[in-house]
């Protein structure tokens, strides 16, 4: 198991690596990474979003698709509610920090590492469980992720919700959905060629959004260790304490055996890697949300085996 969680750090900090080397080379510029994300964020991903949702949504296993979906959006729900009342407690709450803060005690990495870690663990039908549940985590993170960084009035507030509604990652959930359901369907030839330009294209976000992150984490490289009892809070938060609670009442629910088994490992991971694009993107911290993925993350390196040996004996 810790062999497993080891290969699954090491490969996310090779490609953050690879960004570090672009960025130190000056392949890419700071407006160019602005440009860059939009593109990762609005396009990528939202195309990630569309081909999860409909190749992994069956009408068949209703009960699969509304408690896998609610389990991932439940977690991210229960890290907001959680964090909220800690971010009185930051020694820096600069511009952005205390709405950063929230989004990380609220949105954790809810595919790519896990898909490692079940992948070595176990098999297909956990990972199908796992794409299953990160049809709630997508649409918590651009909703409960997004609104974390929020204003602090009515009017803002509610152009922020709009905003959330009609962003490409929700609207691409709504359309996956839709086109599953809907008794129209394209000829088959043009279905299969649409779905997979959608899947080469989307399945460039997640290694692509790793090295603009790693370009990102080049920049604050050398304020990694800045605000230690800030950082201190937060891996105690993201990686211990929300992990244990969300495992508790995982255990209380009843839930099969494979479903318990993902929705763990989903809740004990670090902080999401996209988060420091997003908080770029919405007014938040940058450098605090590089610093806590960067530490969360090779910290989980002995969180992960930890938690997974309590809520999992035996490795069940």
């Amino acid at each position: 198991m810790i062999y497993q969680v080891f290969l699954s750090v090491l490969e996310t900090f090779i490609i953050f690596g690879v960004g570090a080397l672009v960025w130190r080379l000056k392949w890419v510029e700071p407006a160019d990474l602005n440009k860059l994300t939009h593109v990762t964020l609005d396009v990528f991903f939202p195309l990630l979003t569309f081909v999860t949702v409909f190749r992994n949504f069956d009408p068949a296993r209703l009960n699969e698709f509304w408690i896998m979906p609610l389990l991932g959006l439940g977690i991210m729900v229960l890290g907001w509610v959680a964090g909220l009342p800690f971010r009185g407690l930051l020694r820096d709450p600069g511009r952005g920090r205390r709405g950063t803060f929230v989004h990380l005690c609220a949105i954790n990495n809810y595919l790519f590492l896990p898909l490692i870690v079940i992948d070595n663990l176990w098999g297909d039908r956990e990972l199908a469980l796992l794409l299953i549940l990160s049809v709630g985590s997508t649409v918590g993170f651009w909703t409960i992720g997004i609104l974390a960084f929020g204003g602090k009035n009515e009017e803002k507030f509610s152009r922020t919700v709009l905003r959330i509604l009609l962003s490409p990652n929700v609207l691409a959930v709504a359309a996956a959905l839709l086109a599953a359901l809907s008794p129209v369907k394209l000829p088959g030839m043009i279905a299969d060629s649409l779905l997979a330009a959608m899947d080469s294209l989307g399945g460039v976000a997640v290694p692509f959004m790793l090295v603009l992150v790693g370009v990102a984490l080049a920049q604050f490289a050398k304020r990694m260790g800045h605000g230690l009892f800030d950082l201190a809070l937060i891996s105690v938060l993201r990686l211990l304490l929300l992990p244990l609670l969300t495992i508790l009442l995982l255990w209380l629910l009843p839930l099969p055996p494979e479903m318990y088994k993902v929705a763990v490992v989903v809740a004990i991971m670090p902080a999401a890697s996209s988060s420091v694009l997003v908080a770029r993107q919405s007014g938040g911290s940058e450098e605090f949300a590089g610093q806590v993925i960067f530490w969360t993350t090779i910290l989980s390196l002995g969180t992960l085996p930890l938690l997974l040996a309590l809520a999992l004996p035996g490795g069940a």
